[in-house]
């Protein structure tokens, strides 16, 4: 194991539950220190206690919603006040809906864009100067394999990775020999508490059998970034559908999108979704 995390500060966003719990998790194995965020403050001080108590790291605990009008600006705010060398940043924090488009509330599309681009970008920007300057650190942005494709019934989300996917490999090439790593993590069906909360239904069959655990998605995200890798799609299949999805035309890959999200029965009236 790296020494790349000892001892440095990483915020955590959506640290609260799923990805971003365990992102923490695995991190204070690590020993970094960890500035956690999410909504919850309850469940944030409770992980914190815990891995003090286990890994011997410090922490700091900032609740914000990330997905409310000035949440990221409010985080970066309370984060330069704590006054400590933030050195890695992982944007977890997300959320999802299935359904038509037309049968959800125009604000529900508008509050995904802003915390699944808007905040990260907010985060992203501010933490990056600092980085460059000390010529080391790095972000990880959490994208989706749905961020390789249109992906119809999901069509908010699915846009709101492709920014991410596209933002981060953009950044990455920016900050080439700059010593600062930027990776996107692409992860395809992981079962947390994301799911119930954006409306789709558990996953069965081909899915159930193609998903991953937080556990191995996060260790794998881990290990890409301390490889210095620019993408992470965690998964034999998971790469092969993406590889695919670069490969076909892209008409033909969002029927496809299309046509397993209504066999999935996922092709539901609107409803999502959670902090990730």
């Amino acid at each position: 194991m790296s020494d790349l995390f000892h001892r440095k500060w990483t915020l955590v966003t959506g640290a609260s539950s799923g990805i971003g719990e365990v992102f923490a998790r695995r991190l204070a194995e690590r020993k970094s220190n960890l500035i956690l965020t999410a909504r919850s403050a309850d469940k944030l001080h409770a992980l914190a206690r815990t891995v003090e108590a286990e890994h011997g790291i410090d922490t700091r605990v900032v609740p914000v919603d990330l997905g409310a009008q000035d949440g990221a600006t409010r985080l970066a705010i309370a984060v330069a006040a704590l006054d400590l060398p933030v050195e890695h940043l992982v944007n977890n924090a997300g959320v999802g809906a299935v359904g038509l488009v037309v049968d959800a509330e125009a604000a529900r599309h508008a509050d995904m864009v802003r915390l699944n681009c808007e905040a990260l970008v907010v985060l992203t920007r501010h933490l990056l100067p600092a980085m460059i300057a000390r010529r080391s650190g790095g972000v990880i942005q959490v994208a989706s394999t749905a961020s390789f494709q249109p992906v119809p019934y999901m069509a908010t989300y699915a846009a709101t990775k492709a920014f991410v996917h596209s933002y981060t490999v953009a950044l990455a090439e920016e900050l080439r020999s700059s010593g600062v790593r930027m990776m996107a993590l692409c992860p395809g069906p992981v079962p947390t508490g994301f799911q119930e909360a954006a409306g789709i239904p558990q996953l069965a069959g081909p899915m159930a059998r193609i998903a991953m655990t937080a556990d191995e998605t996060v260790l794998a995200a881990l290990r890409a970034y301390e490889d210095e890798r620019t993408v992470c799609v965690p998964g034999s299949i998971n790469r092969l559908t993406a590889l695919s999805a670069k490969l076909l035309p892209r008409w033909l890959i969002t029927r496809a999108a299309g046509e397993a999200m209504r066999r999935s029965g996922r092709a539901l009236p609107a409803k999502g979704g959670t902090s990730r």
